[in-house]
């Protein structure tokens, strides 16, 4: 490769030589150190080589007096190149100004691109940005990011952090909305103490209103606890009130994940492809032809930036894709190994559900293996606190 870098930098010309002491030809252009490359005989008295430009030039004597004859097939290498470029300065000269169009366009945003947000509308979000400047079409060197960062969040009370990053033409915008805290009930408004999921009581601490369930109980999600229904014993009756206290519960989590306990597995033989891709912001041009002459194969891709300054840069990337043979071999997949994993992906997703307060009492995990799948299911028993307050409508016993 760097051997023919290297000739094309310098220049060379593809040449056919006629004559009947071709052998004698290659040993003369030997001795004089004019070197010749890819030469392969086209007749009996035909050959084609390639040879550097000085190289060509030195050939005179020789073929004076061998008798050859020589002829030039094709010309390439930068040289040339440039040479042809001479002669179309206008040419030229609108390429550069085309560069420097690309490099000023590059300048522009086109896109807009939300990220992040569930409850907020994206087009709520787009619109506030277009109102501080952020728009298609702006100059991003006119926007100052940390100042339109922290105007969105004054300007927008859902969200709790942005992030605003330019990515050659496109303006990407990641958000983190706030978290709602539950609503409070005010402290005259009478109302019930219920359970917000599924549980079997463990202690109940009623600091107002009748607790209507004991240790031990099962409730279900949305029964009620402690009730502000209160029965007046001595004189009869019934009062409204503002219950609230503490019912915590034993509560269960449970994951199922699997695993298969046989596993194909990717070989490399050696053997490899190399493509190029030009990609022109959402063009992309191949500039490699033909397929992949692999049955089964693994791509590794890279890219680079080679007009590119800083953050200064054209839209440019050269995206090159590795196609590497392998052997699919299929391996057999430790039994131990497999529960082991099944276990922690199980406990990671249960892990998330649990709230921050709770206190974990045991774990118990069941493990099936059924048709060379492993399949684990995690139980978590966790003391928590189900206790809810709402609203008590009237005629709610």
């Amino acid at each position: 490769m760097v051997l023919k870098l290297w000739n094309y930098i310098r220049g060379y010309v593809v040449i056919r030589v006629q004559g009947l002491t071709l052998e004698k030809f290659i040993n003369m252009c030997t001795v004089r150190n004019i070197y010749l490359w890819d030469v392969k005989r086209v007749g009996n008295t035909v050959l084609e080589a390639k040879i550097g430009i000085k190289g060509f030039k030195d050939l005179r004597k020789i073929v004076k007096k061998l008798g050859c004859k020589v002829s030039i097939r094709k010309k390439q290498g930068y040289p040339f190149w440039i040479y042809k470029l001479k002669k179309r300065k206008m040419l030229l000269i609108g390429a550069f100004f085309c560069f420097l169009l690309l490099i000023f366009i590059s300048t522009f945003i086109f896109s807009i691109e939300i990220a992040g947000n569930e409850n907020v509308e994206t087009a709520e979000i787009v619109y506030k940005l277009n109102t501080l400047g952020l728009k298609p079409g702006t100059n991003r060197y006119f926007i100052n990011l940390r100042k339109l960062e922290n105007q969105l969040l004054l300007d927008m009370n859902r969200l709790a952090w942005v992030g605003i990053e330019i990515k050659g033409v496109k303006a990407k915008i990641e958000v983190v909305e706030k978290i709602a805290p539950p609503s409070r009930i005010d402290k005259n408004t009478p109302c019930n103490v219920v359970a917000k999921k599924n549980g079997v009581i463990e202690k109940i601490i009623a600091r107002n209103g009748d607790a209507v369930v004991e240790k031990g109980d099962i409730v279900k999600k949305g029964d009620i606890l402690i009730s502000g229904i209160v029965q007046l014993e001595p004189i009869g009756g019934s009062m409204l009130v503002h219950s609230y206290g503490d019912v915590y519960a034993k509560t269960y989590y449970e994951a199922t994940k699997s695993k298969g306990l046989t596993e194909i597995k990717k070989e490399k033989t050696g053997q490899k492809l190399v493509k190029r891709i030009l990609s022109l912001g959402s063009i992309e041009l191949s500039l490699n032809k033909g397929k992949v002459p692999y049955e089964f194969y693994i791509i590794e891709k890279k890219s680079k930036r080679p007009l590119q300054w800083r953050k200064i840069g054209l839209p440019v990337e050269l995206i090159t894709e590795e196609y590497y043979e392998v052997n699919k071999i299929k391996i057999t997949i430790d039994e131990m190994e497999a529960k082991n994993y099944v276990h922690k992906r199980a406990l990671d997703d249960i892990l998330e559900e649990i709230p921050f307060e709770a206190e974990i009492l045991n774990t118990q995990v069941d493990f099936v293996a059924k048709d060379g799948v492993l399949y684990g299911k995690v139980t978590v028993e966790v003391l928590e606190n189900i206790a809810e307050q709402r609203i008590l409508q009237i005629g709610e016993d």
